[in-house]
């Protein structure tokens, strides 16, 4: 509930960000624009802001699959990690 409340919140806050969405199980996903860079950027701020530590992207994919790969709005499924990478 916390959670989903912080990510949500910080979707009004990073204008990049169109949604997050939490999913049933342990990930959520983002609609952004911008590439990989951004996607990463965004989703670790996501999670540090919902108290995890960084975020794993899953998979990436434009949300209208008939546009060209890595163009218009892209949605990246992740999830938050409470450890930092080794």
């Amino acid at each position: 509930m916390i959670r989903s409340a912080v990510l949500s919140f910080l979707c009004v806050v990073v204008s990049a960000c169109t949604t997050i969405k939490i999913n049933g199980d342990d990930t959520s996903t983002i609609e952004y624009e911008g590439g990989p860079e951004v996607a990463q950027d965004l989703t670790t701020r996501a999670c540090q802001v919902a108290g995890q530590q960084r975020a794993e992207i899953l998979s990436t994919a434009n949300k209208d699959p008939a546009l060209p790969a890595g163009s218009g709005k892209q949605v990246a499924t992740f999830r938050c990690l409470a450890a930092e990478k080794k």
